[in-house]
């Protein structure tokens, strides 16, 4: 455990003669917090590397790392302070984003362990009493959010001393614990409203969903909100004088700070008051009481048997049948047989499967959704008409969306050869395979069939009528491009079987040189398309270079030896 891991240990077992009293045995209730909190630890988090592949030692730094993202999400709030011209306005809006944020942090850093139904099987049948169990568990929630509270909050109280205004800190630090309560039950009340019209076999890819979803808002909002909002207008908004805010719970949590910064109390003022303390209690009172039993009796069936066989009813109806179908479809239109079909199909349908894949590379689609509407809001009067005309602005336009959707498929190429089931990769040393270079092509193939191909026929389908038949020739080349630059990122990068390699292992993350060959390649193909844009000879020249390029990057692919494949862990242990 860090220091940290133990300074919040120790403060919540200062309630050890309280907790006597209800029966809790304490040496076991520290005993399995300590081991929790160690494998919390360890858990990888999203700024987790390995430092080198002798040292099999596991880093301890999940932790570290949770607080240190909790600690740039709190600077990121301080924009709220700029808004407004007043306290209320300002932390109104500081109150919304750390819900909003709280709640997508809480539902993506910890439903792995929330979910973790493990405990019934191992703890259980040990001689844990009851009390001792439930209060590990709440207990164990609570320093989790311990540790996102405390760096997220701290450079908002920063700010408040920095000012001057030491008088705030105590009233901000209660409403922000209040605004906490109420995120826990919002968090309970999605997880239940999931389980209530799902399956709970589908919970976990409903929730990864969630996460993509959550990265996109954020995503946008960084982008968008300050682009929407007028400077003058935000230095002199009232959020009082807006209507209906007073049913806003954000609004509540901020008006009863100013009160007691005042010490200024009016009926609307000690209405905020009693509703920032009542209806968070009353709604943990519901969590704890009515959802919370709900919960765990779905949370049970996630790994039950009857989970599997429903799961297995859907899997074998009509869509499954049909989805099987035209995937058989494309392998036959797309690879070879042997090899390279076998490693379309595996890599076709683990892209489809794997929560952690889609979790990294389906955000990008968000992405250059956003990017189009930036460029809309940028160029208001004349973007329609610039597209259509192909001038100046529509070319560059045109050019930067086909190229940046480019890193949809180099993201899903850079996580090809990851997964947490890297261990079910024994299967491809046991096959009469010659070399592995079918294999790999196979999954090239894989990625620019579900990435690349999908994306430039809705580009045909919509830019055709805007713009007319003058744009095939583009789309085409920028097809051809984006085929030729996975081939060369995958030349370059792929050594590795398609989902052999956890996903901490060396190399899994980007390095300089990866990163920036994923970077300049799009830029050197879109600025060659861009320049020789009214150029139908250079552009034809251009797009003969990509395919040969394509096709040498896949011949010398498909010749690789097992000898130039990296070892994955479970075979050099």
């Amino acid at each position: 455990m860090t220091v940290f891991d133990k300074i919040f240990l120790w403060l919540f077992m200062l309630g050890s003669p309280l907790y006597r009293k209800i029966n809790v045995n304490i040496s076991h209730l520290k005993a399995i917090l300590t081991v929790k909190l160690t494998i919390d630890n360890r858990r990888p988090s999203t700024l987790y590397q390995m430092r080198s592949k002798q040292e099999k030692k596991e880093l301890n730094n999940s932790t570290l790392s949770t607080m240190l993202s909790s600690l740039v999400i709190g600077a990121l709030l301080l924009i709220s302070f700029g808004i407004g011209a007043d306290l209320t306005t300002r932390l109104t809006f500081f109150f919304s984003m750390f819900v909003f944020l709280l709640a997508a942090t809480l539902i993506s850093d910890f439903t792995s362990v929330l979910i973790d139904v493990k405990d019934n099987f191992i703890i259980l049948p040990k001689p844990v009493n009851d009390p001792t169990f439930v209060l590990y568990r709440l207990l164990h929630i609570a320093i989790h959010i311990s540790k996102l509270l405390l760096p997220m909050l701290s450079p908002a109280i920063v700010f408040f001393l920095f000012k001057g205004q030491i008088i705030v800190v105590v009233p901000f630090i209660f409403m922000s614990f209040m605004a906490t309560l109420l995120v826990i039950f919002l968090v309970n009340a999605v997880y239940i409203l999931i389980l209530k019209i799902t399956t709970p076999g589908k919970f976990q890819t409903i929730i990864s969903y969630i996460q993509i979803g959550f990265a996109i808002l954020i995503y946008a909002a960084y982008q968008l909100i300050p682009r929407l909002i007028d400077e003058s207008v935000t230095k002199n908004l009232q959020i009082s004088q807006v209507k209906y805010i007073r049913l806003f719970p954000p609004f509540w949590f901020a008006e009863t700070c100013e009160s007691f910064t005042t010490f200024s109390f009016g009926n609307m003022q000690f209405i905020s008051l009693i509703l920032s303390i009542v209806f968070p209690l009353l709604c943990m009172i519901v969590a704890v009481k009515c959802l919370a039993p709900s919960f765990t009796q779905k949370l049970s069936m996630i790994n039950s048997s009857v989970a599997e066989i429903k799961n297995t009813d859907v899997e074998t109806g009509k869509s499954h049948k049909v989805k099987s179908l035209w995937i058989e479809y494309l392998t036959r239109k797309f690879t070879t047989r042997g090899g390279e079909s076998t490693g379309f199909l595996f890599t076709w349908k683990m892209m489809g499967r794997s929560r952690d894949f889609k979790i990294k590379v389906y955000p990008f689609f968000g992405y250059v959704f956003v990017i189009f509407i930036l460029f809309i809001l940028n160029n208001k009067s004349a973007v329609f008409s610039d597209i259509k005309e192909m001038s100046a602005k529509g070319r560059t336009f045109f050019i930067m969306l086909i190229y940046f959707s480019s890193l949809i498929s180099i993201s899903a190429l850079g996580q090809i050869p990851f997964s947490e089931k890297f261990r079910a990769s024994w299967i491809f040393h046991v096959t009469p395979l010659r070399m592995p270079g079918p294999l790999m092509t196979g999954a090239l193939k894989s990625v620019i069939v579900c990435f690349v191909l999908p994306f430039f026929l809705v580009f045909a389908l919509i830019g055709t009528p805007i713009i007319g038949l003058k744009v095939i020739p583009h789309l085409l080349l920028g097809c051809i491009n984006a085929v030729a630059i996975c081939s060369l990122l995958a030349y370059f990068n792929l050594r590795k079987l398609p989902f052999s390699n956890p996903p901490t292992a060396p190399g899994s993350g980007l390095t300089f040189t990866k990163t920036m060959l994923a970077l300049i390649l799009p830029f050197l193909f879109g600025y060659i398309h861009w320049s020789f844009f009214e150029r139908l000879p250079a552009l034809i020249i251009f797009s003969l270079i990509a395919i040969v390029i394509i096709r040498v990057s896949f011949s010398l692919i498909g010749k690789t030896q097992w000898i130039k494949i990296s070892a994955s862990p479970n075979q050099s242990n």
